[in-house]
């Protein structure tokens, strides 16, 4: 048997989703275990580079990832020849070539809805089953009405935010999907509805409770966003749906907006919003102001070397070369709470760059695989949504360098570039499975 007949072979490939399904249930809640089947799954795909290896080197994401491991190498040499105080001895090239995990995973879904949506229940059950594993029931449900703040003691309250938003976007493509499918009974369509829809109010529970400003302005983004996307994708001139729409959102978020919880979140750092809207020199160190004076730090550091950066080790000098943060700060933090400014800061403008040809091209394989026309434009509207979310999150809290935040990156983009890389490798006319 040839190692492609071996590497194609129905239960090589159930063994590699084995391992996917594996680790996106046990690595939240077990990250050492989590990263026994990552590994595993990614020693068990390493023969792709040899069975396809007249075409995989074309592949743009490939190419991406090798250029953005050649800047990585660049940038640390920058930061030996301008920066030898702290410059690494060896380059950190896995800080964002982890990034591209999502590739593989891609490559073993097939393309296969059936694939994707077990995926996605396996995530999402994995993130139940990891609060229920830390919190019982009686405490979460008291977070809510104590009006605390919850904590699921996943990493902090940003990460167990940063679950519930996901797991809510999930759940919403989950409910939609389900309504498409005409695979089921009327009977076994409408319990899996009512399934998913208690999902959906959980989901939503945990959002409001774990008190994320980002995850709330990432969670509003996709709202507002997502009528202009579904009204250009599938070319829609239905004013009176947009109109519907919005109505709709804005008066949610303006019952959202009477709830003690939002208010009391939005309006904790009042005098922080003010001082930067009047341009004031000294911001306080709140959770804004934290930000907002690291920002203003990396902004020199950028200036001083914006095309390659000096590498990671950068982002943490940024912060203990600073005269705004006092010691015990500086102990508390090292890195600058935003993912893009992080990667301007060690990567310059041609890692930031890189950085968004990646999502380029995830999006746009959603429009170059054989789905017919209206899968790829619900797939090309999920992946819109899921990206706006992800972006805004990433604003505010570095989730792309961070072990759990790189996880859900690659789970969530590996379902949908997995159509493309399933139809250009295989050399399928047609993804089976696919939307009804």
């Amino acid at each position: 048997m040839t190692l492609k007949n071996t590497f194609e072979h129905k239960y090589y490939s159930s063994f590699m989703l084995f391992f996917i399904f594996c680790y996106a249930f046990f690595n939240i809640k077990f990250h050492r275990l989590g990263d026994v089947f990552l590994g595993l799954m990614l020693i068990g795909s390493l023969p792709i580079f040899v069975v396809y290896k007249d075409k995989i080197f074309k592949d743009p994401i490939i190419i991406t990832l090798i250029l953005i491991l050649i800047t990585q190498i660049l940038s640390w040499i920058n930061s030996i020849i301008f920066a030898p105080e702290f410059a690494a001895d060896i380059p950190t090239l896995d800080r964002l070539g982890k990034l591209f995990v999502f590739f593989f995973i891609a490559y073993w879904l097939q393309g296969k809805l059936k694939n994707i949506i077990f995926l996605w229940l396996f995530f999402i059950f994995g993130f139940i089953f990891t609060i229920f594993m830390n919190v019982d029931i009686k405490t979460l449900f008291e977070f809510g009405m104590n009006q605390q703040r919850a904590d699921f003691l996943i990493k902090n309250a940003q990460f167990d935010s940063m679950f519930a938003g996901t797991s809510l976007l999930i759940s919403l493509s989950l409910f939609y999907i389900t309504i498409k499918l005409s695979r089921f009974s009327k009977e076994l369509k409408f319990l899996l509805l009512v399934g998913i829809f208690i999902l959906i109010l959980l989901f939503a529970y945990l959002v409001l409770i774990t008190q994320s400003r980002q995850v709330w302005l990432g969670l509003v983004s996709v709202a507002i966003v997502g009528p202009i996307a579904y009204a250009l994708i599938y070319k829609s001139k239905n004013l009176k749906f947009l109109a519907i729409s919005y109505l709709t959102i804005f008066g949610m978020l303006f019952l959202l907006g009477t709830s003690t919880i939002v208010k009391e979140r939005f309006f904790a750092e009042q005098s922080t919003v003010y001082a930067l809207l009047d341009n004031n020199e000294t911001i306080e160190m709140s959770s804004i102001g934290i930000r907002v004076n690291s920002w203003i730090d990396a902004a020199e550091w950028i200036k001083r070397h914006p095309i390659l950066g000096l590498d990671s080790e950068a982002i943490s000098e940024v912060i203990s070369q600073s005269k705004r943060f006092d010691d015990a700060t500086k102990k508390e933090f090292g890195h600058l709470h935003n993912f893009f400014i992080e990667t301007l800061v060690a990567y310059g403008l041609v890692g930031l760059i890189l950085i968004i040809a990646l999502y380029y091209f995830i999006i746009k394989s959603t429009q170059t695989s054989s789905l017919p026309e209206h899968q790829k434009n619900y797939y090309l509207l999920a992946s819109i949504c899921f990206l706006t979310y992800w972006l805004v999150i990433n604003n505010f809290e570095t989730f792309n360098s961070r072990l759990l935040g790189v996880f859900t990156h690659n789970i969530i983009f590996a379902s949908f570039y997995t159509f493309y890389i399933t139809h250009y490798l295989r050399d399928k006319t047609k993804e089976q499975n696919a939307l009804d």
